[in-house]
Formats: structure tokens, C-alpha cells, sequence
């Protein structure tokens, strides 16, 4: 029986994590369903949505949703449908703050300096990534491969095998395992709080960028000011921190001859470093595309500033978004058979870390 609030003694073993991670993916169910249907349903009262709403279809159409009807979209993408993505994004800002805001004392105090409360915080932050991870997975699968919710809640299959089969389950893969074996390394701190963190700043000001009214001034100086701060987010959290952290993480684990770990870990260290490159060079684009663009003054240059500020770019949805478009990129020239073949071989090496993580905790 687990006590409130959890000590670390009673969270550092393998079935009460995994207890835990389905308790708060019960929990993030709850609350951001709520959540969602309660933004969706307030967007169009507001006086920016009407703004917002070609932005939200933009990154809709990155993540595969068709521009065009289909059998599946029989009406490709309405505006409520646009409401119901806009508003899970809301959420997951404020999820991913939330979790991460959990693993930040930790990562200020060190772990050896750190009390039972200050670590048992860190492994909370670290399931409750695997909890949102936990309830996302099902409710994608469901709307991808039922009718679960109704025509108006399809999600592409190109969608879920960014979010589940890639995204969600490596993730799934990795924290508990890394909570058995190395909860103490300060590289698994720095890399949880800065990812989480920058997707959050990265969606939110995402979000609120696609809000600003172009024909003003200061809105216009404003959607500059948010592309250099998605920028300044990525490089410092995918580049300044990711490369030193990633090395000194990989040769600890060459250093205590962790065979089964290092396999896995390089792979995946791999990936995500494409990931982040990937973003890397999106972001440098962005800043490129949109800081140098003078306000416009005639109603051709309004016309043709505003059709370009209102695509989404792959810095507003970091990661997801660029796995979204290699995946898109692997339908269309039919590779996707080799795209499975990897995130099996990804699950597989995983599976082997945890069995072997899952030996040392007993």
C-alpha cells in the first residue's frame, strides 16, 4: 500500500511504478477531457479564433489530417475539429509544465542532496509523463481504428504512428527502467525537465502566436518576438544541452559495461538526436523566413505577410511535428513497412532493458 504522499522507498520499485503510472493515466484522462471539451467549447467566443483557426489546420494537415475530403474525412477538417485539436494542445502545455515542474528540484539540488520527498517528486514527474503517455496512446488508438467518438474525432494513421508507435512508446519504454536503474544520474534529470519543458514553451507560445492580429503593429512585433523565443528554446535544450548530456550518458554506460542498456540507449539516443537536428534546422528557417520581414504597408503585402504567418511550422508542435513529416514522407513513397520494422526493433530493445532493469529491482 502505497502512503500519501508517496515516500521513495515505496515508489522505487517496479510494481508500484507501474501502479502509479496507470493510477495518473486514470487521472490526466479525467482532467484534460474536461479540460478540452470545456476550451473547445469557449472558443468561439473569443475574438482571436477566427485567426487562429487556419494556423490550428495548418499543423493539422503536418500531423496527415487531408486538406481534401476523404472516405475517412469525409469533410477533411472542420472547424470543430480544429477547436478539439487546438484545445488538446492547450492541455498538453499545461500537462507537460506540470510534470516537469515535478522534476525540477531535483534537478536544482542534485539527488544525493536530495530528501525522499525532493526524489520521490522526480520519479511522480517521470510517471505522470508515462500516465499522459498511457491514456493518449489509447484514446489515439481508439480514434484511429474505431469510430470512438464519432466521425468528427478521426485521427489519420499517419498521426498515430508519430504519437504511439514512435513517440509515446519509446517513452513508455524508457522512464521506468531508467527510474530502476539510474534514477541518480543527473544527465536522466536534465533531459526529462528540458524536453518537457521546452514542448511546453514551444506549444503554448505556438498556440498564442496563432491568436496575433497581423494588421497591428505590435502583434506583428510580437510573432517575432515569439519565433526567437522557439528558437532560443530549441537551440539551447536540443543542441547546448542534448549533445553534452547524451555523451556523458552513453559513456557512463560504456564505462560500467551496461551492454543490454548501451544497445538500446544508442539507438534511441540516434533518433532522438534526428529528432532534434531536424528542429534544429526548422527553427534556423523560421527565424530566417519571419525576422527579416519589414511590416507590410500595402494591402498586397498585408495579403501576402498574413498567408505566410498563418502556416504552422515545425517548431510550434517540436519533435512530433518533424517525425509527422518523415512519416507522411514514408506513406507517400510506400516505406512504411521499414518505418514499423524499426519501431519494432525499437520495442524489442526496449523490452529487453526493462526485463533486465525489472531483475535488478527484485
Amino acid at each position: 500500500m502505497i502512503s500519501f504522499p508517496p515516500q521513495y522507498d515505496e515508489l522505487a520499485t517496479l510494481p508500484a511504478m507501474v501502479a502509479t503510472a496507470l493510477g495518473l493515466a486514470l487521472f490526466w484522462g479525467v482532467v484534460l477531457e474536461i479540460a478540452k471539451k470545456r476550451i473547445r467549447d469557449a472558443l468561439p467566443a473569443t475574438e482571436w479564433w477566427g485567426r487562429a483557426l487556419e494556423p490550428t489546420k495548418s499543423m493539422m494537415k503536418n500531423f496527415g489530417y487531408p486538406s481534401q475530403p476523404t472516405d475517412r474525412f469525409p469533410k477533411a477538417i472542420t472547424e470543430g475539429m480544429a477547436r478539439d485539436f487546438f484545445a488538446f494542445l492547450c492541455g498538453i502545455c499545461s500537462q507537460h509544465f506540470v510534470t516537469a515542474a515535478l522534476m525540477v528540484p531535483v534537478l536544482w539540488i542534485g539527488w544525493d542532496e536530495s530528501s525522499d520527498a525532493v526524489k520521490s517528486l522526480f520519479i511522480l514527474g517521470t510517471l505522470s509523463d508515462v500516465g499522459f503517455d498511457v491514456y493518449d496512446a489509447i484514446q489515439t488508438s481508439l480514434r484511429t481504428f474505431t469510430n470512438f467518438g464519432g466521425p468528427e474525432a478521426a485521427i489519420p494513421i499517419d498521426t498515430w504512428v508519430v504519437v504511439v508507435a514512435m513517440h509515446h512508446t519509446m517513452a513508455m519504454s524508457l522512464c521506468i527502467p531508467m527510474n530502476l536503474s539510474y534514477p541518480h544520474r543527473y544527465e536522466y534529470h536534465q533531459t526529462a525537465v528540458s524536453l518537457l519543458m521546452a514542448a511546453s514553451i514551444c506549444y503554448a507560445a505556438g498556440c498564442w502566436k496563432f491568436t496575433l492580429n497581423f494588421e497591428k503593429r505590435r502583434d506583428f512585433i510580437l510573432y517575432k518576438a515569439v519565433v526567437v523565443l522557439q528558437l532560443v528554446t530549441i537551440l539551447y535544450t536540443r543542441l547546448y544541452l542534448w549533445f553534452p548530456t547524451m555523451l556523458s550518458f552513453r559513456a557512463h554506460l560504456v564505462e560500467m559495461n551496461e551492454t543490454t542498456f548501451l544497445y538500446g540507449a544508442t539507438f534511441m539516443l540516434v533518433i532522438f538526436t534526428l529528432f532534434n537536428l531536424i528542429l534544429v534546422a526548422d527553427a534556423i528557417k523560421a527565424a530566417v523566413k519571419y525576422l527579416p520581414k519589414p511590416f507590410p504597408k500595402t494591402k498586397k503585402e498585408r495579403q501576402e505577410s498574413e498567408l505566410m504567418m498563418r502556416r504552422a511550422s515545425g517548431i510550434d508542435a517540436p519533435g512530433l511535428g518533424q517525425a509527422a513529416e518523415l512519416t507522411k514522407a514514408l506513406f507517400h513513397r510506400r516505406k512504411l513497412k521499414g518505418a514499423v520494422h524499426s519501431v519494432i526493433a525499437a520495442r524489442r530493445m526496449t523490452s529487453s532493458m526493462s526485463a533486465k532493469s525489472g531483475g535488478k529491482s527484485d
